[in-house]
């Protein structure tokens, strides 16, 4: 024998396992038996099974043959190799995408050498490019103003004071959103120049895929209006916008706009495949923008200043907004204060915008829930009419029923609340707003409320915590058909409409709230957080994330965590991509990829997880263990040059091989370490350089997963971190 490479092949395998990663890479170049040797696909995918586990290209295989083989028995007949998109159950993005990589077969000596790559790059905070995406905005000289415009809505005027120096708070909305689901970005696309004469030239946001390159405008015209905010989540895109004229004198000194919202669904479609090689290069998938529908937000409309606020949340079917309003009567009553719900599952071509006096407005059956406060115009004018209600259902058969499924496709709201309700909830905001934001999930709605000791301004509370507290409310207000009495759901009326709302009781869904609280309270262990830091029985201080995957925390907090998720055994841990609601047969629970965020019941108790520095914001991709997290504190930045903002990567899953030395036990001690779940967390976490605070936090929002991070430089550019 002359090389490692004449050793028989179980022999070889043993060697190249204890090799870390870079290395294996490095291999390559030594010779060109080395470069074969190592470049071979089953080498590589049983290094890259090895060393990587939880990263995207592994998940997907996996998961597109686990899709695959459960529906191999409907399509043995078909030539596809894998199941169309209809028949898997999943959403249709994922698959598409699951579709396309099953019939082609991967080049695993690439990804493993990209994987290496990526990893080696997220341990040492360096990102491999730096890309930048100049948005619209006002022309730099100030000669001639854009035709885009973004207003966003204000945020609360709180900021952090202490000793005369003061922090942000709150930060205001990005003009751009990410949607890790999907891995594409939404931004306002730099505008061409020249005239804008047809209807296309008023498309300025683009949708782009992050992985292929490929762009596509979103068919939404920018024109006349002032794009209040911009959401993606689960493959819906959302524009919350006002019209450029106002509507309605609201006094004599304000004017308020009319507000629409406005829903296009992201759809993914597999690529034919090329006929011959000669073709060239090709993406696997296309992407269109479909418009969905589109409804009014508001009632009479909303000033375009820093006092009226709005807060809003999404899915795929459901869309929640909370109203804040100033109260300018002369008797200085508190603020207005409205919530609804809307049920936006089914399209509609209507647009209320193109129709200000209603008169193309479809009829409706009925109304759909009671009419609460100013939603209808009850407290004050309006000028806008309700169409009564048309047909009555008579039929003793749907009594107690909603007839929304007779109504006319379009969105439809399931649920008003305003100051009674609140207020029944503990949810009332009045003069000192907690609110941070809003969450939904598939029967629920979540409010997450925070207060900070050093919170100052406006609407500072006059009650402070002690240090800081984050409390998440959750209200039963999406209808289902599990509410409906067991002698209706066995009707022969809803066993061919199991998912429409005919099939629910009339009205809105109540029940008992949700109610998660976590404050940051110290102790002689220096512990602020009770969830995520906590003493072991030594009493010695070990941090455990409580986002963390099962089997990667020590015993002791395992025990405490399986018994706190005994006792919330109704809302399960979400680790996967099957929804709250699933069973054992559903599809979904066939695909091993982790959902995209935490289950949102769960007080945000990352935000003071260190404290005093605040967690501003962060990304965690949680099916690959990567999380990074953005954060400051203006008490110590002063003092140490290594106490300052911070951008940190923690955890990539497993431990790397170059931190192994054959030992198990000490292996199991890198992987707690690298989680965070040891004492010396704090010390492994990789520091980006000082200078992309300032080229990702420039609205204090960060995104993206493990291959990139997405965020705002100081300019207003969209910077791109890939590694």
């Amino acid at each position: 024998m002359r090389d490692i490479t004449d050793l028989p092949r179980d022999l070889f395998i043993l060697i190249v396992l204890h090799l870390p990663p870079l290395t294996l890479v490095r291999c390559r170049s030594v010779s060109r038996q080395w470069h074969a040797a190592f470049t071979t696909d089953d080498i590589s995918l049983l290094l890259l099974r090895w060393n990587f586990p939880r990263c995207r290209e592994m998940r997907l295989a996996v998961a597109a043959a686990a899709v695959r083989d459960a529906f191999s028995s409907s399509s043995s007949s078909s030539s596809s190799p894998g199941p169309s998109p209809h028949q898997t159950g999943l959403p249709n993005n994922l698959a598409v995408e699951l579709e396309c990589i099953a019939r082609e077969r991967p080049d695993w000596s690439s990804t493993f050498a990209a994987v290496a790559r990526r990893y080696h790059l997220l341990r040492q905070a360096k990102p491999h490019t730096i890309e930048k995406l100049e948005v619209a905005g006002f022309d730099p000289d100030g000669e001639q103003p854009s035709l885009f415009s973004f207003r966003g809505v204000a945020p609360w005027n709180r900021f952090l004071r202490l000793d005369e120096k003061t922090a942000n708070f709150h930060y205001p909305d990005p003009a751009w959103w990410y949607s890790q689901q999907d891995g594409v970005l939404v931004y306002p696309a730099e505008i061409r120049a020249g005239p804008c004469d047809d209807e296309s030239e008023g498309y300025v946001y683009q949708l782009l895929d992050l992985s292929t390159g490929i762009q596509v405008d979103v068919p939404f015209d920018v024109r006349q209006k002032h794009i209040r905010r911009v959401r993606l989540a689960e493959s819906v895109l959302i524009f919350e916008w006002a019209e450029s004229l106002p509507y309605h004198q609201l006094n004599d000194r304000e004017v308020v706009h009319r507000h629409f919202v406005t829903a296009f669904d992201i759809v993914r479609s597999a690529s034919p495949v090329t006929a011959s090689p000669e073709a060239g290069p090709r993406s696997p998938w296309t992407w269109k923008v479909k418009f969905r529908s589109e409804w009014k937000l508001h009632f009479l409309g909303l000033p375009l200043n820093r006092s009226d606020r709005f807060f809003s949340a999404h899915t795929a079917t459901h869309y929640a907004v909370y109203f804040w309003q100033p109260n300018r009567s002369l008797y200085q009553d508190d603020p207005i204060e409205q919530l609804a719900v809307w049920d936006i599952s089914s399209p509609s071509p209507y647009r209320p915008s193109e129709d200000p006096n209603g008169e193309r407005r479809p009829p409706i059956s009925r109304t759909p829930s009671p009419r609460t406060g100013l939603w209808h115009g009850t407290n004050g004018p309006s000028n806008e009419t309700v169409p009564p209600s048309t047909s009555a259902t008579t039929d003793s058969k749907t009594d107690g029923k909603s007839s929304l499924a007779t109504a006319t496709a379009g969105p439809q709201v399931i649920r008003r609340m305003a100051w009674r309700e609140l207020d029944f909830y503990g949810l009332r905001q009045r003069a000192t707003p907690q609110l941070r934001n809003l969450a939904l999930d598939g029967q629920n709605l979540y409010v997450v409320e925070e207060e900070h000791r050093w919170a100052d301004g406006q609407h500072s509370s006059l009650n402070p915590p002690r240090v800081h507290l984050v409390r998440c409310t959750g209200i039963p207000i999406i209808p289902s058909p599990a509410t409906l009495p067991s002698s209706e759901q066995d009707s022969p009326d809803t066993d061919d409409k199991p998912n429409t709302l005919s099939n629910i009781i009339d009205g809105p869904v109540y029940g008992p709230a949700w109610v998660d609280v976590c404050g940051a309270d110290g102790d002689v262990y220096m512990n602020f957080c009770r969830r995520v830091v906590a003493p072991n029985e030594t009493g010695s201080n070990t941090s455990w994330p409580i986002w963390t995957e099962l089997g990667s925390i020590s015993l002791s907090r395992a025990d405490w965590l399986r018994a706190e998720l005994e006792k919330r055994s109704s809302f399960p841990w979400a680790w996967t991509m099957a929804s709250a609601t699933s069973r054992d047969d559903d599809p979904s629970s066939l695909v091993g990829l982790a959902g995209s965020s935490r289950w949102p019941g769960w007080a945000p108790c990352w935000r003071h997880e260190d404290f005093p520095y605040l967690t501003v914001t962060e990304m965690v991709d949680f099916a690959a263990g990567v999380r990074v997290t953005a954060r400051h504190c203006f008490l110590l930045e002063t003092l140490s040059v290594h106490i300052r903002p911070a951008i940190s990567v923690k955890g990539a899953g497993i431990p790397p091989l170059e931190d192994r030395d054959g030992d198990n036990n000490h292996g199991l001690e890198e992987e707690s370490r690298d989680l965070g779940t040891g004492s010396a967390g704090r010390c492994d976490e990789a520091q980006f350089s000082d200078s992309m605070w300032s080229q990702l936090l420039g609205k204090g929002h960060i995104d993206g997963d493990e291959r990139w991070l997405v965020g705002e430089d100081d300019k207003g550019r969209v910077t791109i971190l890939r590694f």
